[in-house]
């Protein structure tokens, strides 16, 4: 591809430049013609001046030392600066030619610096430097043999281009050697003189002096005619043969038609070469700042070049990227250009499309051409931009989309006579449209399917599209739901709610999902699980938000029946429980009282031992059934400290001493040293050993073997009860922790139990982030139960457990109320109380337990809760608010157990809660405990 951009008048204006451009330096750059104008010239006056001179040149004049000092500097100035100029160009070019040059003007200026200082009669009257009377002579044939041989080695280097590679040393280098060349004749010149011939008698030259004198300018001329026939066309090269035309006639004037010193010739020699030196030195100067002009116009030049390439590069990747094609007409004319891009497009090969306005519609179809024409002709009517869109067959056979936009110009009378447009590849984008709209037709079709309410909102909320299920469920018209309207659904009352948290989501991008009542078409009211999410573009930008609202009323009602269904399982449980209790109370008591009869018959003390194992038990089935319904509602709250799980499975293992004794099974305890310090509920843990070895002693076979063990593996406690009895099918192993679970049919069974043990086992120790494991070889193999356990690092500082009770404690007398309105309960309480040495007073409503407080005013009062009229807990409440009473310690006795039960009775102002059967020790410790000290009355 290629784009010219020229402006008219344009060509042969810029300068031409190039990459070298940028090394050119005066002995490249060519001289203009003025300047080759200016130094025929100068070269003409010189040599004229030098003819009309030479005549006169033996004339003497008087000695003037004021003109050496007056000359000399100036000369040294002007070899000075061409010699900086030069020098910034090989640091430019490292080119050989121009440092010899440099070091030229170098070695120039230094001999006529030591000339200056040399001359006799200036500054002394041997000079500074103490020379002698043909030291000056001498300085200055050496002074101008070194300048021409400078400028021979540069004509013949400048024709090789050797560049100095290294920076840095070579140039010391070639400065060293220049001043020490000059050196070194300088004091040849000043402090050898002798050894050199004589060359003034009487300030006349001698005639063993005219080698010197004619050859200093013999090597002139040579340097002149090298130089010259180089045919250079450099200004530097054309203002060096200035230089040394004018450096031949001062040699001339001064060195060969003179008569010696303070003649014509000595004065009108270096006058001239004074001007000429300070003339060529102008002019070189202003030759570099032409030079310079030019090359920054040339550089601007270059970067508008570079910048119209960088231009026509980008249009041309523009027009490929974006699969299009530029084209200009000319209607005048009937000519066409087309751009490679868009042959490419028709697929046909840059500039074979005919270059006529019509040739690309021989390519559209023709059901377009006819529209595309008319579309064309409409818009040169109206004078408006042309945009259409249109399909087209290429050279290949392939169906194309195009897009095409083109403006037109037009003359004085509104005539178009030029159009500039570009045409578009749009095939992907249309098959694109096409994709969309038919997955948009498959998702709408989807969407209204789907027995949920689906929606879509802009990123600002605005809702702009429901499926045909919410117009079907609300009844609501389109009009009626779009943007912000579709509150009028929602229930009144969470309006605000749903607002509130549609707009933080719309807010900070998160998910949206609430549970709303919608309002239905028939005005009543059905549960919506509501749910929005929003999707973003690769950015992460929200695009839109997709949402759903899903009947969840059947759900939702059947929840609220399961969690009924539950409540009154709490319920029925619950009074199971103190109904179960109640009956156990005075059977415990009684038993309790009796066991502590001496002298009983053999057979009483047995049938008491079987009452006192078998209410145990049955108090132990209660608690279990109220445990695993607590665990299985995440109601469990556990009070962790660090203990000893070997003290837990130690007290265990005493809890059972009986039951193991009666079974006579052989027990082996494996505990170790490790005490296996963990972050537990002692008393959870306890009851779950006690469950696990309860199931060992109960399906062990009589005179069987229980082996426990506990140790330390991978920083866990690992603590197995292992035993000899029926085992465990394979069958059963995974359902042997599930609630309820037994593993022969209730009619087969022979061991007591509700199935609720190893879950209440399983359930205790996951709450301890611990898990519970068995295993068995099959039937008749025994079985493996196995806890593991986190553990803790170090023990840290423990309370000291508090004694149960003392002997001295149990025999401590104290005046005791005894309420229940349950008679046997009542009863067999006190009777034991009596029996214990205490004061018993006994109630069976609530009045007369007021009146009996008021009248006994109690130590301790054991309170029953649930009693007909007034309430245990109405009845603390009354004491507790009554100021005249002592503070008695309200205990209360109830088959009510769970942690409502017992925040009831904090909230009431009782001090202990115990449920029936009671723990007698237990009773015995609270009776023992100091009365506390009085405090104010709870307000209700």
């Amino acid at each position: 591809m290629n784009y010219e951009f020229r402006a008219p008048g344009d060509a042969g204006k810029t300068p031409v430049f190039s990459e070298s451009n940028v090394e050119r330096t005066l002995s490249d750059y060519e001289a203009s013609p003025a300047s080759l104008r200016l130094a025929l010239v100068m070269v003409a006056l010189s040599l004229g001046m030098f003819l009309a001179l030479v005549p006169f040149a033996r004339q003497a004049l008087p000695p003037a030392n004021w003109f050496i000092p007056l000359y000399e500097p100036v000369i040294v100035m002007n070899d000075l600066i061409t010699m900086t100029l030069l020098f910034g160009y090989f640091r430019l070019t490292r080119r050989s030619e121009i440092l010899v040059l440099g070091c030229g003007y170098l070695y120039s200026a230094v001999m006529a610096t030591v000339h200056l200082l040399s001359f006799p009669g200036v500054f002394a009257a041997a000079g500074l430097l103490g020379a002698g009377s043909q030291t000056t002579g001498y300085l200055h044939v050496f002074w101008h043999l070194g300048f021409p041989i400078a400028i021979i080695a540069y004509s013949f280097l400048k024709d090789k281009h050797r560049r100095v590679i290294r920076r840095g040393p070579p140039m010391a280098w070639a400065l060293l050697v220049t001043l020490g060349c000059a050196a070194l004749l300088s004091l040849l010149a000043v402090y050898a003189t002798d050894l050199l011939p004589q060359m003034l008698r009487d300030n006349k030259y001698s005639s063993a002096f005219n080698i010197g004198r004619y050859g200093q300018w013999f090597v002139t001329g040579v340097a002149l005619a090298v130089l010259l026939t180089r045919r250079s066309t450099s200004a530097l090269d054309l203002w060096l043969a200035v230089v040394l035309s004018a450096w031949f006639f001062e040699i001339g004037l001064v060195a060969i038609f003179n008569a010696g010193r303070w003649d014509v010739g000595f004065y009108a020699g270096r006058f001239y070469s004074l001007l000429a030196s300070s003339f060529v030195l102008i002019m070189l100067l202003n030759e570099h700042n032409r030079m310079y002009r030019d090359l920054a116009s040339a550089q601007a030049g270059a970067r508008t070049a570079a910048g119209l390439r960088e231009s026509r590069e980008v249009l041309r990747l523009a027009l490929q990227a974006g699969r299009m094609g530029v084209f200009s007409w000319d209607l005048r004319e009937r000519r066409a250009w087309w751009s490679p891009e868009l042959e490419h497009m028709v697929g046909m090969a840059p500039g074979t499309l005919a270059p006529e306005p019509d040739a690309l519609l021989n390519y559209v179809l023709p059901e377009d051409r006819d529209a595309l024409r008319e579309k064309i002709d409409d818009c040169f009517r109206n004078g408006v931009e042309c945009s259409v869109d249109f399909r087209m067959r290429n050279a290949r056979g392939d169906l194309l989309w195009a897009s095409a936009r083109g403006v037109a110009q037009y003359d004085e009378q509104g005539k178009p006579h030029q159009v500039f447009g570009v045409i578009a590849d749009i095939t992907d984008k249309k098959l694109g449209e096409d994709a969309t709209a038919e997955l948009e037709e498959r998702f709408h079709t989807l969407a209204n399917e789907i027995p949920q309410i689906a929606w879509m909102a802009r990123p600002d909320g605005w809702v702009a599209w429901f499926n045909r299920r919410w117009y079907e469920y609300t009844g609501l018209a389109p009009e009626e739901s779009e943007g912000w309207s579709w509150q009028s659904a929602y229930d009144p009352a969470l309006r605000p709610l749903a607002l509130e948290r549609w707009r933080f989501s719309i807010a900070t991008g998160a998910p949206f999902e609430l549970v709303l009542p919608i309002k239905g078409a028939d005005g009543k009211y059905r549960q919506f699980l509501c749910r929005a999410v929003p999707l973003r573009n690769a950015d992460g930008n929200i695009i839109h938000w997709f949402g759903s609202n899903t009947d969840i009323t059947a759900q939702s009602e059947a929840e609220q029946a399961l969690k009924k269904a539950d409540q009154r399982k709490d319920e029925f449980l619950a009074t199971l429980a103190h109904e179960l209790r109640n009956p156990l109370a005075p059977i415990r008591n009684a038993s309790e009282l009796l066991s502590r009869l001496s002298g009983l018959p053999h057979n009483v003390e047995r049938a008491l031992t079987i009452i006192d194992r078998q209410s145990r038990h049955l108090a132990r089935l209660v608690d279990d059934l109220l445990e695993v319904s607590r665990i299985t509602q995440g109601k469990v709250r556990l009070s962790k400290k660090r203990v000893s799980l070997v003290d837990c499975l130690t007290d265990a293992l005493h809890a059972v001493e009986a039951a193991l004794k009666q079974a006579g099974h052989e027990v082996s305890v494996h505990l170790g040293d490790d005490p296996l310090y963990a972050d537990a509920d002692a008393t959870r843990i306890v009851q779950c050993f006690v469950n696990l070895l309860n199931n060992a002693i109960k399906f062990t076979p009589h005179a069987g073997t229980i082996e426990v063990y506990a140790g330390r593996s991978r920083g866990r406690a690992q603590v197995s009860i292992t035993d000899s009895g029926v085992g465990i099918a394979p069958e059963h192993i995974k359902d042997i922790f599930g609630l309820f679970a037994q593993v022969t049919p209730a009619l087969e069974r022979s061991h007591g139990g509700l199935g609720i043990g190893l879950a209440l086992v399983k359930g205790f120790v996951e709450l301890h982030e611990g898990s519970v494991s068995a295993s068995s070889r099959g039937l008749g193999q025994g079985s493996t139960f196995t806890v593991d356990l986190p553990l803790c690092e170090a023990r840290v500082q423990e309370e000291p457990d508090v004694p149960l009770v003392s002997q001295e404690a149990r025999l401590h007398p104290r005046r005791v109320l005894v309420v229940d309105d349950n008679l046997d309960a009542a009863a067999s309480m006190v009777a034991l109380l009596h029996e214990a040495g205490h004061e018993v007073r006994e109630a069976h409503d609530g009045r007369e337990a007021l009146r009996a407080a008021f009248e006994f005013e109690p130590e301790v009062i054991l309170l029953d809760i649930g009693m007909p009229e007034m309430s245990g807990l109405d009845v603390a409440r009354e004491l507790r608010r009554r100021v005249g009473l002592r503070r008695p310690r309200i205990i209360a006795v109830t088959g009510w157990g769970q942690e409502s039960d017992r925040k009831l009775t904090r909230d009431a102002g009782f001090d202990f809660h115990l449920t029936k059967p009671v723990n007698h020790t237990e009773l015995d410790v609270l009776l023992s405990m100091e009365p506390a000290p009085p405090r104010p009355p709870v307000r209700h």
